[in-house]
């Protein structure tokens, strides 16, 4: 079938019969249309012509009128004036202008807003910002007032207590001198009476071990100074100026008074410390130990047997001390002398003995 020439011609015509239509009316109804349309256009492309024609001749003899003489009379149509109509696009672009920027004014209102809210925003962050730095300054400068007035009254609390110290220093200065003079006189006295004789030396009085000899005590516990002869200081425990407490009972007294054994035992080595001067330890049978500091001489020595009431040595000043006074302290371990936070309070311990300070 394919190389049949007469069907082939058949099937062409039958495809161009099926695309072309064979209604008469459909094809006068197509062709009126499209005339009417020429027609229309024609009728369109005539008017223009003569708008413009007449607007031409208008601005002709508007020019002609407008345009200023030459020197000849004649009017200048060499100049170039604005048509009418470029004018009207002039002013139309002006107005379209306008309201664009009236448009834009209102739209930047609205990011003028945004702005001034985020402006707004801004400052309060650099406010709180400022607040915290002045109430820091503040807080800076109390604090710096509050330490001035801390170190202020130390300094003064100081300074008074460093006043009365010297004040007290010099009250027991003067009254040792006194008290020297006394015991001088004493003793010239008591040696005039030895030198002729008699019999009027003093009565030593029962654990005073005065008139005995070193070693020669009356024996048991005893008051480490005579009757009278002192006064009670800071006692064992008391919270100071000392590192944590005190560690002894002070019993102040005049440079040269004279110093007793508190007990019976041995002198041992003087292992106190320096802060304690010249001092004695004496070991006694129980195992404790007894210590005499800032003396202003002894009179015993390492390994000498003392009786409670023997004369060891005198009252002085000597290692860390503000006044002439005894610091007497009780080991209840004698082997942990030398440390004086293992002491326990000597005038209980004395106590237990029967002798009351």
């Amino acid at each position: 079938m394919s190389g049949n020439p007469f069907r082939r011609s058949q099937a062409r015509r039958a495809a161009v019969a099926t695309r072309v239509p064979t209604d008469p009316e459909l094809s006068i109804k197509r062709l009126c249309g499209q005339s009417l349309a020429a027609v229309a256009i024609s009728a369109l492309g005539m008017a223009v012509a003569v708008s413009v024609g007449m607007t031409a001749a208008a601005e002709s003899e508007r020019l002609a009128g407008d345009a200023p003489a030459t020197s000849q009379g004649n009017p200048d149509i060499t100049r170039a004036n604005p048509a009418p109509m470029a004018q009207q696009a002039e002013r139309n672009l002006a107005a379209i202008q306008q309201a664009e920027v009236h448009q834009g004014d209102q739209a930047g209102s609205l990011d003028v807003f945004t702005r001034l809210s985020r402006d707004d925003t801004s400052r309060n962050v650099l406010r709180g910002e400022l607040d915290k730095a002045v109430a820091d300054q503040q807080a800076k400068r109390r604090t710096e007032q509050l330490t001035q007035s801390s170190d202020k009254a130390a300094l003064e609390s100081g300074t008074a207590v460093r006043d009365s110290r010297n004040k007290d220093l010099m009250n027991r200065t003067e009254a040792t001198r006194r008290e020297n003079e006394r015991l001088a006189e004493e003793k010239r006295k008591t040696g005039e009476a030895q030198n002729q004789g008699g019999s009027n030396m003093p009565a030593a009085q029962p654990g005073d071990g005065a008139g005995l000899p070193s070693g020669g005590g009356a024996g048991g516990a005893s008051v480490p100074m005579p009757q009278g002869r002192y006064s009670l200081g800071a006692r064992w425990g008391a919270v100071g100026s000392w590192s944590r407490y005190h560690t002894g009972q002070d019993l102040p007294a005049p440079v040269g008074t004279p110093l007793r054994a508190a007990a019976d035992g041995v002198v041992v080595t003087s292992n106190g410390g320096s802060w304690a001067g010249t001092h004695v330890v004496i070991r006694h049978a129980d195992g404790s130990a007894t210590l005499y500091a800032h003396m202003s001489g002894a009179s015993v020595r390492p390994g000498q047997t003392v009786r409670g009431g023997d004369m060891i040595g005198a009252v002085g000043m000597t290692g860390r001390t503000f006044g002439p006074h005894l610091h007497f302290e009780h080991y209840p371990n004698a082997a942990t002398v030398g440390n004086p936070y293992t002491t326990d309070d000597p005038a209980a311990w004395l106590a237990r003995q029967g002798v009351r300070l």
